[in-house]
């Protein structure tokens, strides 16, 4: 029989080692939030029901992050600790689930597949409460799991209610749990801690066990994934972390780096086998990079599709684009929202390209900008060439049809047609429609004037 599964973040806290008024969750790793981190790890373990306890203070900011999330929010009206917190979203959510499943929202490292494993951890063993422990280098400042001679955990102890002997204790509380429903009711016997006012769930775990429920505690394979994030420099290791994670994965697909420590490529990238990245490269966003590419440095692609066998060079900037195969970008190209570029397409140094369809086989490559432009195939943009789309009111339309040439230097004022297989001269200003197959000129006759600079002086 399917069990029904909820999962609570736990997202109120201030986050006051932080030293910022950005809410601690909000802080981003690899350009991601930590809550947007630990709620999709959460939802890619299949846990379709989430809802985010958020405070007074950062609810509005976090529920803006997590618009498109698909969770429910609840506020915690004081800041009273984590099992307030928990009975705050039980009241929202009702006791329809067969189980809850419980993690703070800044875990940006956890694993959908180690989500997975408590689950299954806890059906397996019929435990009425499980959790996740690990063993940090340093234990200070976590719950200690504490156990029998016989190795069965009986509590947990904050740090500093800790004895002198459980202080050598290395195991300890990652703060992920799952409690099946008949534990619930046991948040209503935790007491408010006498130092800090505050109620934690931490305390349901020796309440279980007195009740004489079954409880679980599950090792983790992998510590790195609990990496606290209390102080600046937590958030910069546990970018360290992920980067290395993210890069370490890539590897595995067969994607080369000429060196790993310089690159930024966010979780959820992909990039196809034989593709060469260099450092200093930036990828972000929903981008898909396919094979054998060559992605030269310090370039950032962000929300994009790179087709096989693309080369772009170093400094280049590709933002909400498609490149289809074959295609060479840079150095110092740069592709803005809106750009579709057809197959073996070459776009040059310094070369601009917004909102416009460059048909295969064209090419621009010096010094040129092409907007709001539809280009065929096969057509040579000249050095300085622009697209003149901007009339100081709206944006104008530039076409050009295939196989036409245009000469360096040269204006096309918007709206304008150039035919198919047409010639426009070096040093142009056109500004009406060139029929197909037509030569336009438009500039200055030269003139040439003997002596004239003997005559001068």
């Amino acid at each position: 029989m399917k069990r029904s599964l909820h999962a609570v973040v736990l997202a109120a806290g201030e986050g006051t080692r932080m030293r910022s008024s950005l809410p601690k969750v909000l802080h981003r790793i690899l350009g991601i939030p930590m809550i947007t981190l630990t709620v999709r790890a959460v939802r890619e373990a299949g846990i379709k029901d989430i809802t985010v306890v958020v405070g007074r203070k950062n609810g509005v900011a976090i529920k803006h992050v997590l618009t498109e999330a698909g969770a429910r929010f609840v506020t915690q009206r004081r800041p009273l600790g984590t099992a307030d917190a928990l009975k705050e979203a039980i009241k929202e959510i009702g006791v329809n689930y067969d189980e809850v499943f419980l993690i703070n929202g800044d875990t940006p490292l956890i694993r959908p597949s180690t989500v997975k494993k408590l689950i299954g951890f806890h059906r397996r063993n019929r435990n009425a409460l499980s959790l996740i422990s690990f063993f940090p280098p340093d234990p200070r400042g976590y719950g200690r799991i504490i156990r029998n001679p016989d190795g069965s955990a009986i509590s947990i102890v904050e740090q500093k209610d800790l004895s002198g002997d459980q202080k050598g204790i290395k195991e300890v509380n990652s703060g992920i749990y799952i409690f099946s429903k008949e534990v619930l009711p046991l948040l209503k016997k935790i007491k408010k801690n006498p130092l800090k006012g505050e109620y934690y769930v931490t305390d349901i775990f020796s309440l279980a066990i007195n009740s004489g429920l079954k409880v679980g505690v599950m090792p983790a394979e992998d510590d790195e994934e609990f990496h606290g994030v209390n102080t600046k420099n937590d958030l910069l290791e546990a970018q360290h972390i992920l980067r290395r994670r993210v890069v370490a994965e890539l590897l595995e697909k067969d994607v080369s780096f000429i060196d790993e420590t310089g690159v930024y490529i966010q979780p959820g990238v992909k990039i196809g086998a034989g593709t060469i990245v260099y450092p200093g490269v930036v990828i972000e966003g929903d981008t898909k990079v396919g094979k054998n590419c060559v992605i030269r440095s310090n370039v950032r692609i962000n929300n994009s599709r790179i087709g096989s066998e693309v080369v772009i060079k170093d400094s280049s900037i590709i933002e909400d684009s498609v490149v289809n195969d074959g295609s060479e970008i840079g150095p110092h190209g740069r592709l803005r929202p809106g750009t579709r570029l057809g197959r073996g397409v070459k776009i040059g140094n310094f070369v601009e390209v917004k909102n416009s369809t460059i048909g295969s086989g064209t090419k621009a490559q010096h010094l040129s900008y092409i907007g709001d432009a539809k280009v065929g195939k096969g057509v040579n943009i000249g050095a300085g060439t622009i697209t003149c789309n901007y009339d100081g009111k709206k944006k104008h339309k530039t076409v050009i049809g295939d196989g036409v040439f245009v000469g360096s230097d040269t204006q096309l004022v918007a709206p304008v047609k150039i035919g198919k297989n047409a010639y426009i001269g070096a040093g142009s200003t056109i500004t009406r429609d060139v029929p197909p197959g037509a030569l336009a000129v438009a500039r200055g006759r030269q003139t040439v004037k003997r002596n004239w600079a003997k005559n001068k002086k």
